[in-house]
This record gives structure tokens, C-alpha cells and sequence, in this order.
């Protein structure tokens, strides 16, 4: 496997996190439309514990009111933005092993890195998930989680000034 290997799987769990959150629907909430008594069940899928099947995808869909068509341009955007720098991106079959899939690893740190950030400004990106990948003429403005993975000097340079917030009480 390549270095910097992810699947179109990961891409998507991702994308219905970031989403799940713009629109303010709960991971409670996800899980009883999908008839699942505990929210650990859906914080299994956005985690990659448990694979994302069509089910889970149309369901976060339709509580966050977007046509999958829109969501599915999306998650191509992502995907052919990754093969541009360098990713491989499997985009059929099962998702990738968590050994090999590097994007969900890079996810797990950034969501751990940010998460005081996150909880005093919640929605800090400047677009809504479905209008990014951003193209302006030669530059992407990407998603915090899908930046934290293709720009390494952005990267650390939020570390720092996650590490360097107040902590929330």
C-alpha cells in the first residue's frame, strides 16, 4: 500500500460527519431514524469502526435535508483532489483496513487535536461542506479535516494554536 492510501468509504464517513454537524443533527438522532437504540452506534460509523453501508449514507442524507447526487459530487471532489496530491483513493470494493487507511488515522487526530476548538466555535469553516472542494483559479480551500491531511505546515501551525486555547470547564 501506498504511503498516503484512503478509500472512498472514508471519504464519506468524513463528509456525513462534517455535514451531520453543519446542520446541527444529532448523532442521537442518526441513530434512532436508523432504528439503533444508542448513539455509540452511529459514532461507530463516522469512527470507521463500523462500515458505512447505502443505508447509513441516505439516512444522514435525508436528516440533513441534501439530495445524495449532491453529496456523491462532493465526495468525487474529495476524492479526485486527493489523487492530485498524491493519494491513492480506493474507490471500489470494501474501505481500507485502519492500518492502511491513512486518511482515517489523519481524521481521528485532527477531530481529537480540535475538539476544544470545535466545541467553542463550532462551524469555523468558511463554506458549507457540500460547496467545498472551493475552486478559485489554482487553489482549493478544502474542509479543516481534509486541509489537516494535504497541507502539513497548515497543519502544525493549528496544533499550535489548538494547544495553546484556553480548555474549556
Amino acid at each position: 500500500m501506498t504511503e498516503k492510501s484512503t478509500s472512498f468509504h472514508t471519504i464519506c464517513r468524513l463528509l456525513l460527519r462534517e455535514l451531520r454537524v453543519e446542520k446541527g443533527v444529532t448523532q442521537a438522532h442518526i441513530s434512532q431514524l436508523l432504528g439503533k437504540a444508542s448513539t455509540s452506534s452511529w459514532s461507530k460509523v463516522e469512527n470507521g469502526e463500523t462500515p458505512l453501508t447505502l443505508e447509513h449514507l441516505l439516512t444522514v442524507c435525508t436528516a440533513c435535508q441534501v439530495w445524495p447526487a449532491n453529496f456523491f459530487m462532493t465526495a468525487q471532489n474529495y476524492m479526485a483532489l486527493l489523487t492530485q496530491h498524491g493519494w491513492f483513493v480506493a474507490a471500489y470494493g470494501s474501505p481500507l483496513s485502519k492500518e492502511d487507511d491513512q486518511l482515517g488515522a489523519i481524521a481521528e487526530d485532527y477531530y481529537a487535536a480540535s475538539a476544544s476548538a470545535t466545541a467553542q466555535a463550532p462551524n469555523m469553516g468558511m463554506y458549507q461542506v457540500l460547496q467545498t472542494p472551493w475552486p478559485y483559479v489554482g487553489l482549493y480551500v478544502p474542509l479543516n479535516v481534509f486541509r489537516w491531511a494535504l497541507d502539513v505546515q497548515w497543519r502544525e501551525s493549528q496544533r499550535s494554536f489548538y494547544q495553546n486555547l484556553p480548555k474549556i470547564q
